[in-house]
């Protein structure tokens, strides 16, 4: 298995973790309170769903960096 295909598979992998983990955590954080605040600016309802998918998307993001600087990495060796 190629190097591309291990970081796809451990990517994915991540973001599925993220968004399960982030269902768990809405369940049990609607009952605290309704909304949280997000760096000041973003105010997210604390829903599985929209825990899900914040945690999802902050995943993606995450890696994509990290893939990102490894692939830079990659060809500053290569050259």
């Amino acid at each position: 298995m190629g190097g591309r295909r291990v970081f796809l598979v451990i990517g994915v992998s991540v973001v599925l973790i993220s968004g399960i983990l982030g269902v768990f955590i809405g369940e049990n954080g609607g009952q605290v309170t309704e909304s949280i605040q997000l760096f000041g600016v973003l105010s997210l309802p604390t829903t599985p769903v929209a825990f899900a998918l914040y945690g999802m998307v902050v995943s993606v993001f995450a890696l994509g960096a990290l893939f990102g600087l490894v692939e830079f990495a990659s060809r500053l060796e290569e050259a």
